[in-house]
């Protein structure tokens, strides 16, 4: 404290004050001083206060200031009153005692301390309780300190007044901060008038001043008051008292166009919303009491006359906050967007928690406040799913009445019957406002306030600017949804309006210079609007019949038509194109039409509303079907648009392939230079040409171009939507037609892949194998195969060149692009296989041939998944293809295994492969031997350290996974019967037969993971329902010779007895209990094939002589196992746990396996 006042540096002052802080915050310091050294402290302090306030030349720094303030108040914190009882008087006596020199200075500590003693007591006393207890005192010593109270209103009232507006804005801000704790008395007078010399008058004063902070600061405040938590009649005539909707409304006027005033419309906005929200919350409160039930507790409703001030207050209020929706300041909106919002909820669900909608009837009968039900007009399904039921022709203000029953003019005079009345003519203006507001406010901003070229899509600036509209509009349009929902007239009435002034009429814009972003935001009302609407024209079933798509209204759909009318110019009462060339974009009829943010609207909207078209094809079909396909849609400049185009187009076609098969021929014309500029690179594609996006396809719901070269390109979709127009079973096509149309589609993308191939050009090359099987999910299996077999073959000749191609590309040469392709051509023969099954045979093994080329183990795993979708699908018609392709998978999958496996698999989890099952004892003994050795390795923590360090590679990760889908493999064969293959005695059969059952019954003896040995006894257990003898089916003997001795003395005695008992699985994990479960049904099936000879070896032999089971026990166990009962499962657990116990107490040293999941 010495060093403070004999240093001019205010760097050094600060540290002093610092040091000072932290020592009071920490130590506890304060709470033992003496009063001696107490009052020496006080008087310290405040002589650094006095020159912080008299030192002029050169001044104390802002934050030196601060932080004494700070220290100030911690002080003030343990001392005040008892110590302190003036502390509030001496701080007061600065503003009294300071000259006009000093007058400035001494305000503007006055108003740091009080704010730190705000910040340091008050809003500190969310720590714990000594802090709570420190903030109740001080404030209860402030409270009842009158004088000081009274000579604190005046020093505000002074400040607020004071001629530099820093120090008016600074008492102001320090009397916000005030207000929630202090009695609202000290700042309104009794009546709470706008007249009388009042703390909240002096603000007022500064609401109308020039200078911009004071009349932010003075919003602040009043939000503050407003905010203060008092019952609802008092709030309510406070909020009237002091004319605080006038305020808004005149605040709101003076807001001004230029960027400065941004704040202050921000702090205008955010008063308004403020003191909306306390009138809601009054008209809630009635609301809530009137649909309490009167046998129950509730809260009290405020008084009658209450709501109806409230009532009045919120109506006037509203128009205000209207204007605040639509301002240009998006921090004004986001202010205004609750009010909105919460103004709208309550007409739709008045009652706390109602299902919505009003209730109708008021008491005595008569004209009632209530009527309609918002929502209510819907069905409850409607409501539970948030639809909007447009084709119900319901409004919930329908029925409002601007007088009640009572006499009141909008007040119900029985709770218990009807809520808060509402102005059904001013509500509908304020929800129509509101709606309107929403739409207009929607709009990207315009391009020369955003800086932006929202043309460009490369540009990053447009990125983020597209990015805080979208965000900006998610706001506004749950709004627009609530007031759709109380309203769906006021919705549409709405967007219906924007639409019109908006879109051009009779091949010219609009008289009000309709801007893009007009257009734009309107036509995505539109697609905002059928959004889980319960319409026909967006909703299959909506009109209540199965097909029936004229038998209801559809406000909707009438809307959409509106939109497609006018998108070129026309009108409504036109009957329509009859050619897709006459409905293709005329420019001069729609500027904004091929603007790129323009064109997905739109897109996006004919997509969700194709139910629409479906209802009225002679009008609609032709104008749409030419946007997609015209320069506003695939053929559009902008190729993110053009590929949104193409995958909105397949979205399209699907459901309307019957009707857009009255114009095929000419949509296969127009669809043909799209089909064929698809599969090329973006910047050789013709239409692309002079593109704004410089040949990139921008982020966004576009690809970009790298997912692009790796086939991943929504342009693409252009051969889904041909294939879903060339697939239709009763295509307006003569069938030679329909097959030469799709025989040529298919024989150019073939020719292409062989050109691209041959050129080194991985890029088109996947991405015309993607388009080959892009067309082929149009043509049912049934077409493709049966009624036109021709068509099959066309769809499934390009696996050929596909196949070929991958020998081009090694995934050493060219990187990633082997590996792409080889997920491309895989994908385009899973979808052969599903479309036109046995076609697909002839290409299986060399494809599964060229994939696993590779011996990697992402591309075995690949040929692992293709080959058990293809055991699926065919089963036993794959044996030649089975025992073709699968001694070359085990072979390979062996030596990309050998790397990672070890003998107990601690290393990466992977056991590995064994050839022989005459070297699984071996192999057993090797992982006994290493689990052995890792228990007596003084550095066993390091090493399990480096092994899970291990484990976390990429690679490591790979060789677990071929592992597992190795197992799954060898499962599917027994699934589907193929084990039939290697039951043969040739050296190919017998030996993949030897090394698929060693590996199985090694993993499932020794392998660490709970789940592969479950895998592995799965397919064990397949293996063994086909080898096994079979009296029921008359086989008497093994399929394969020495079968059934290998499943009894390894698989039984070592993987499920033996595994079981010893403790290797822990039946209490939920993995180990399936394995268990696997081990358990294993032994049923051999008791039930081997007969009672085996179940004597079980029994006398394993159990009771190796295992030391009591012969009681151990045939109690073979029982559990053969039980049939339905309770067969949980009782074998039960029994196996008891065996457990018994097995592992008689032999305590046993090595155990153990495995977890």
């Amino acid at each position: 404290m010495d060093r403070y006042p004999s240093t001019s540096y205010p760097e050094v002052r600060f540290w002093c004050l610092q040091t000072l802080t932290d020592a009071f915050k920490t130590s506890g310091v304060l709470q033992t001083l003496s009063d001696d050294d107490a009052s020496f402290l006080q008087r310290t302090l405040m002589s650094w206060v006095a020159e912080a306030v008299q030192r002029a030349d050169p001044p104390v720094p802002p934050f030196v200031k601060n932080k004494l303030a700070q220290v100030v108040a911690l002080v003030a914190k343990t001392q005040f009153p008892q110590r302190w009882p003036r502390f509030t008087h001496d701080f007061l006596d600065l503003l009294t005692g300071a000259n006009q020199q000093q007058a400035h200075s001494a305000a503007d500590v006055f108003c740091r301390v009080m704010d730190a003693v705000d910040d340091e007591i008050v809003a500190g006393a969310s720590g714990d309780a000594s802090s709570a207890a420190a903030a109740a005192r001080v404030k209860d010593a402030m409270r009842v300190d009158t004088e000081a109270l009274r000579r604190l209103t005046e020093a505000w009232k002074a400040l607020m007044a004071f001629p530099d507006a820093r120090v008016a804005v600074a008492a102001t801000a320090t009397a916000r901060r005030y207000v929630d704790w202090m009695d609202v008395g000290l700042f309104v007078d009794g009546g709470f008038g706008v007249a009388g010399d009042s703390v909240a008058n002096a603000a007022r004063a500064n609401l109308g001043a020039e200078d911009v902070d004071r009349r932010a600061a003075a919003c602040e405040f009043f939000g503050a008051l407003v905010a203060k938590g008092m019952d609802h009649r008092t709030k309510t005539e406070l909020i009237r008292g002091l004319g605080l909707v006038e305020t808004c409304a005149q605040l709101n006027a003076s807001v001004g166009a230029d960027d400065d005033d941004d704040d202050f419309a921000l702090r205008a906005a955010q008063l308004a919303a403020a003191v909306g929200h306390e009138l809601v919350s009054c008209l809630r409160a009635g609301d809530a009491a009137a649909c309490a039930d009167p046998s129950e507790p509730h809260a009290p409703p405020p008084p009658p006359e209450t709501l109806q001030t409230a009532a009045g207050l919120l109506d006037a209020l509203m128009p205000v906050a209207v204007t605040h929706l639509r301002a240009e300041d998006e921090r004004a909106v986001a202010a205004a967007t609750p009010l909105c919002s919460a103004y709208a909820h309550r007409l739709k669900d008045p009652f706390s928690g109602s299902a919505g909608g009003f209730k109708g009837g008021a008491a005595g009968g008569g004209s009632s406040s209530v009527g309609g039900s918002g929502v209510g007009t819907t069905s409850t399904r409607d409501r539970d799913t948030g639809g909007l039921g447009f084709g119900d022709g319901g409004d919930g203000l329908d029925m409002l009445s601007s007088s009640s029953a009572s006499g009141g003019g909008g007040v119900y005079s029985s709770f218990a019957t009807a809520p808060v009345c509402v102005d059904a003519a001013t509500a509908r203006s304020a929800l129509r406002a509101v709606a309107e507001a929403c739409v207009f406010r929607g709009a990207f901003p315009d391009e020369r306030r955003a800086g932006v070229d929202f043309s460009n899509a490369t540009d990053p600036r447009v990125r983020e600017a597209e990015t805080e509209t979208a965000e900006l509009r998610r706001d506004l349009f749950v709004v627009f949804r609530t007031v759709a929902r109380v309203s769906p007239a006021i919705a549409l009435g709405a967007v219906r309006d924007a639409l019109a002034a908006a879109l051009p009429n009779d091949g010219a814009l609009s008289p009000s210079g309709a801007s893009w972003q007009q257009v734009e935001a309107a036509v995505s009302a539109v697609h905002l609007l059928g959004e889980g609407a319960n319409d026909p024209a967006v909703k299959p079933g909506a009109d209540g019949t199965a097909d029936g798509l004229l038998s209801k209204a559809s406000p909707l759909g009438e809307l959409f038509a509106f939109v497609v009318t006018r998108w070129n110019g026309g009108d409504l009462s036109s009957s329509g194109p009859k050619t897709l060339g006459e409905a293709t974009l005329r420019p001069e009829a729609n500027k904004a039409a091929t603007h790129r943010l323009v064109a997905l609207a739109f897109l996006e909207t004919c997509a969700r509303y194709h139910l629409a078209v479906a209802r009225h094809p002679q009008t609609l079909l032709l104008p749409v079907l030419a946007a997609f396909l015209d320069a506003r849609g695939a053929r559009h400049a902008d190729p993110e648009v053009a590929a949104r185009a193409c995958y909105l187009l397949s979205r399209f076609v699907k459901p309307l392939r019957q009707q857009i098969a009255a114009v095929l021929p000419e949509a296969l014309n127009a669809m043909e230079e799209i089909v064929l500029n698809a599969v090329e690179p973006l910047s050789n594609s013709p239409s692309l040409q002079g593109s704004t996006s410089g040949g990139t396809v921008a982020v966004g719901k576009g690809t970009g171009n790298a997912m692009a070269v790796a086939g991943n390109d929504d342009r693409l979709y252009a051969y889904e939507a041909l294939g879903f127009l060339l697939g239709t079973e009763d295509v307006k096509l003569p069938e030679e037609a329909q097959v030469s149309l799709t025989e040529k589609a298919c024989a150019r993308l073939r020719q292409r892949l062989e050109t691209a191939s041959n050129a080194g050009d991985a890029g088109t090359c996947a991405r015309c194998i993607v388009a080959c099987a892009n067309i082929a999910k149009g043509f049912s299996p049934r077409l493709a195969t049966e009624i036109r077999p021709r068509i099959g073959n066309a769809l499934v000749a390009g696996l050929a060149p596909a196949t070929a191609c991958l020998a081009r590309f090694d995934a050493a040469a060219v990187g990633p692009s082997a590996g792409v392709l080889r997920q491309r051509v895989v994908a385009y023969f899973q979808r052969m296989v599903q479309g036109v099954g046995r076609l697909a045979f002839p290409y299986a093994a060399p494809l599964v041939d060229r994939v696993r080329a590779s011996g990697g183990a992402d591309d075995l795993k690949e040929c692992f998944v293709l080959c058990n979708q293809l055991c699926a699908t065919f089963k036993k018609e794959l044996a030649p293809f089975t025992e073709t392709v699968t001694p070359a998978l085990i072979a390979q999958t062996a030596a990309a295994l050998a790397p990672f496996a070890s003998h107990d698999g601690h290393a990466h989890g992977v056991l590995g492969v064994v050839s022989r099952v005459a070297d699984v004892p071996d192999a057993l003994a090797r992982a006994d031997a290493s689990l052995a050795a890792r228990e007596a390795d003084a550095n066993a923590a390091a090493a399990a350290a480096a092994a899970a360090a291990a484990r976390s590679t990429e690679e490591s990760r790979e060789a677990r996974e071929l592992e597992a889908t190795f197992v799954a493999h060898l499962h599917a064969l027994g699934a589907s019967g193929l084990w039939v293959c290697f039951e043969g005695e040739s050296v190919s059969c017998s030996s993949t037969r030897d090394t698929a059952l060693a590996t199985l019954s090694y993993w499932a003896a020794a392998h660490p993971s709970a789940v592969s040995r479950k895998a592995a006894l799965q397919a064990l257990f397949k293996i063994a329902q086909a080898w096994f003898p079979d009296a029921a089916k008359g086989m008497s003997s093994e399929r394969v010779a020495g079968f059934c001795q290998f499943a009894s003395d390894v698989v039984v005695n070592e993987c499920c007895v033996g595994a079981v008992l010893r403790g290797d699985l822990d039946v209490r994990d939920a993995a180990g209990a399936a394995a268990v479960g696997e081990a358990v049904a294993f032994q049923r099936l051999a008791l039930e094939r081997l007969g009672p000879n085996f179940a004597a070896q079980l029994r006398d032999g394993v159990l009771t002589a190796s295992l030391g089971l009591d012969p009681s026990l151990a045939a109690e166990y073979v029982a559990a196992v053969t039980s049939t009962a339905q309770t067969a499962h949980r009782d074998a657990r039960a029994v196996v746990a008891r065996c457990q116990k018994v097995v592992q107490g008689a032999r305590p040293g046993m090595r155990r396996r153990p495995c977890k999941r």
